[in-house]
């Protein structure tokens, strides 16, 4: 893979994560609830977030290398983000309703 790709790549994968971290604290904020994940991850110490930080950069890297082409590649970066925005407003309705999951 050239590196203006792979470049590319990574980018749409940063800007697909800073929108999905906006839209879900914004709709926790109009919905009512408590964005009880970014709390969680703003409660964690700094070597579990570096950590995180660092297993998904990895991920993300390893998913650029591998898609087969640029279009592939940006498809499954926004199904992913989808999907990971999907499951935490699940997560915050569903513990919303029973309490904490804790």
């Amino acid at each position: 893979m050239q590196l203006v790709s792979f470049a590319l790549l990574l980018s749409v994968a940063m800007f697909v994560g800073l929108v999905v971290i906006a839209a879900y604290v914004l709709w926790s904020e109009v919905v009512g609830v408590d964005p009880s994940v970014a709390e969680a991850f703003a409660a964690m110490s700094s070597l579990r977030r570096t950590a995180v930080a660092l297993v998904s950069g990895t991920v993300l890297g390893v998913g650029a290398v591998l898609a087969p082409s640029v279009e592939g590649g940006v498809a499954g970066i926004i199904m992913l983000g989808a999907s990971v925005f999907g499951a935490m407003l699940l997560y915050e309705l569903l513990q919303d309703r029973r309490g904490p999951l804790n």
